[in-house]
């Protein structure tokens, strides 16, 4: 049985005087956008509304090397703060939450000294090749060693001489709040996803700075989300022609997900978005030998809350499939395609080959093709791997999960923008055999209009 639930209508209003609104800037790593949130006079409800959307600014510079062109995905952030004004809904409160593990590092006067390398470079291949062994990383801190995490990453930046010209760092939304404030945080759902945290203590791991070379004060002003930093900083305030109060959210995204999905009490969590984060809220990290082997993760949270989850691939292999084959016009006519097949295959989505490989319909393939899966001869053949691979992944998630936290879970919240693949969640229903609750699509924007509302 599926369950549907609706916490936030979508929905333009017209303006309403004395009306408090919030505004949530959420960036995705293909996708960014600024939404509005404010209650229903009547219903009481969070009502969200999206006043602008654009691309994150990636660039490729080929040979697996990419960054993030962080001076336009600012102006961008801007452009979007003069809307809210245009339109006559200013904000009080603005949050900003963003993909997890990338990082800008800043000289002597706080200054960017290079480039923000995305966390799809292929540098840290190597990185991890040549670092502390990944059990050895996973014991000391309860993350698991993903190769894009940031300690590989800074690994690589101390290997190549980056950062000798760095004093410290800050992560990617962190240093966005800074930009907006001229206040350095660093808060620590985003903080935890670098590797660098001990999940059990929440602070640093001492040995593992020293690694690197550095010590804690590299990541300056560790603080929790649903803090207030500051008003804009004076350069901002006359360039978008009002002030408001600049809140460090849980500024990882799947943590603002997680804290806007209300998932119901004995649920475990599914994030479905570009990547499908699977798990469930603790009060303590579970750091065993078995939590490393099946890659599930002690990520922080809110003060007390640990968001134990196993990092999937999600709708990016569906995405770059799209952008292969033109002949399959976007997602919904796949998941047709997919619904008119009979093809019962599927493949691990664990592969690593699925990161960012050269051709993801060749990546597929090649996998089907190693465990033996019959011939795959139309695109809806194709597209229905995929979905089948993914509801198969959960499953097994799943029975990871009650394994380890010895909690039977009465189904599964799922919650992101994959929510709306009702051919999926179904899917999801029927493979893993137990109710599928439907949550807020827009669950990350959602969650960060909460932290800061329950943080007035």
């Amino acid at each position: 049985m599926t369950f549907f639930f609706l916490k936030a209508t979508i929905r333009g209003e017209k303006v309403r005087l004395n009306m408090k609104y919030l505004l949530a800037v959420d960036i995705g790593a293909t996708s960014a956008r600024h939404v509005l949130g404010h209650r229903d006079t009547k219903t009481g409800e969070m009502v969200l509304e999206e006043i602008y959307r654009f691309k994150t600014p990636l660039v490729e510079l080929g040979g697996g090397h990419c960054y993030w062109d962080v001076h336009k995905l600012f102006e961008e952030i801007v452009i979007g703060l003069k809307k809210a004004k245009e339109i006559g809904k200013v904000p009080s409160k603005i949050g900003i939450d963003s993909f997890g593990v990338d990082y800008a590092l800043l000289g002597e006067n706080g200054e960017l000294v290079d480039r923000v390398i995305s966390y799809r470079d292929d540098r840290t291949v190597e990185a991890k090749k040549n670092f502390l062994s990944p059990e050895i990383l996973f014991e000391k801190t309860g993350i698991y060693p993903h190769a894009f995490n940031t300690i590989y990453q800074l690994f690589d930046d101390k290997e190549t001489g980056r950062l000798q010209k760095a004093k410290e760092a800050m992560m990617l939304p962190s240093y966005l709040v800074y930009l907006l404030t001229g206040i350095k945080q660093n808060e620590i759902s985003i903080l935890s996803t670098s590797g660098l945290l001990d999940s059990r203590t929440n602070s640093f791991e001492p040995s593992l700075l020293q690694e690197l070379g550095l010590d804690s004060s590299f990541f300056p002003n560790p603080v929790a989300g649903g803090t207030k930093i500051g008003g804009f900083c004076k350069e901002i305030e006359e360039e978008v022609g009002y002030n408001a109060d600049v809140y460090c959210v849980l500024e990882h995204d799947t943590a603002s997900a997680f804290y806007g999905s209300k998932t119901p009490q004995g649920y475990a969590y599914l994030s479905s978005g570009t990547w499908s984060l699977f798990g469930a809220m603790l009060h303590k990290p579970i750091v065993t030998k078995e939590a490393f082997q099946k890659s599930f993760s002690n990520e922080l949270s809110r003060p007390g809350e640990v968001r134990f989850l196993s990092n999937i691939m999600g709708m990016w292999v569906v995405n770059r499939l799209l952008l292969e084959m033109p002949e399959v016009k976007n997602v919904i006519e796949a998941v047709k395609l997919s619904e008119a097949s009979t093809y019962m295959d599927y493949f691990p989505m664990a592969d690593q080959r699925l990161f960012n490989p050269k051709s993801m319909k060749e990546a597929v393939l090649t996998l089907l093709k190693e465990k033996d899966a019959q011939e795959i001869k139309t695109p809806g053949d194709l597209f229905r791997s995929v979905y089948l691979s993914l509801a198969y992944s959960y499953k097994e998630a799943l029975l990871g999960l009650e394994e380890m936290t010895g909690e039977k879970f009465k189904g599964i919240s799922i919650f992101g923008g994959g929510v709306q693949n009702r051919f999926l969640d179904n899917l999801v229903s029927e493979i893993v055999l137990r109710p599928v609750y439907l949550g807020p699509s827009e669950a990350t924007s959602l969650g960060n209009l909460l932290l800061m509302e329950d943080n007035d």
